[in-house]
């Protein structure tokens, strides 16, 4: 019978209803293959934040325990590239599994490349917003003119920037397991029938295609 430790986090003390779903998809997810949940730890941090007590006890759990650390998401671990990188050789090196519920094929190998393309994303939104605003001010916009930011400027850049977040968060975690996949000899159709087998979908709310498949692949080349 397999074993867990759960890993639950939200970045402010007022979300506890964050912390409540983590755990309510943890403990139906265990319950449903018949497993064990030996303990969980839970703590209120920024994600940004690499000094974390509740995930390097969970951690110590793991290793003590020889149990599978689970997540419910991915992104409950960190946004630090260095970080996600010292976690992945920690974990590799002590033979620790980690489950995250909305990466069926997560493996400490997919830690790596999430972090590596979480980073490039991270460093490419900020090349495109400082050549957005050299362009801006080459035509003459005057930046943080109040003019310049109407209500509706702000609606919709409000939405461009929540939807952007999820469009780099899709691409990261469809990129970690496509890399999987071709790594393992699988065509783009196979690893597409595995994506949808997965509940995967791209950006636009569309089943991936063996073409965005290896347009994912060959970006992940590039970097």
């Amino acid at each position: 019978m397999k074993q867990f430790y759960a890993y639950y986090r939200t970045s402010t003390k007022i979300q506890n209803l964050g912390i409540e779903a983590q755990r309510t998809s943890v403990e139906n997810y265990i319950k449903s293959i018949g497993g064990i949940l030996i303990g969980e730890v839970e703590e209120q941090e920024s994600g940004k934040n690499d000094k974390r007590k509740g995930l390097e006890l969970a951690v110590e759990m793991c290793e003590k325990n020889n149990c599978t650390l689970i997540i419910s998401k991915l992104d409950r671990l960190s946004r630090s590239i260095s970080f996600l990188f010292q976690l992945r050789d920690r974990v590799a090196k002590s033979n620790i599994e980690i489950q995250a519920l909305d990466m069926p094929s997560f493996n400490t190998l997919s830690l790596g490349i999430y972090a590596t393309m979480a980073q490039a994303e991270r460093e490419a939104c900020s090349n495109r917003t400082r050549l957005a605003l050299a362009e801006l001010k080459r035509n003459g916009v005057v930046l943080g003119k109040p003019e310049n930011f109407t209500q509706e400027h702000r609606i919709k850049g409000a939405q461009a920037v929540r939807q952007k977040s999820i469009d780099n968060k899709i691409n990261i975690q469809a990129t970690a397991m496509i890399v999987q996949y071709r790594e393992k000899g699988f065509s783009y159709d196979k690893i597409v029938t595995l994506l949808t087998k997965n509940n995967f979908m791209s950006v636009t709310g569309k089943k991936f295609t063996s073409t965005s498949v290896m347009r994912l692949y060959k970006r992940h080349l590039e970097y």
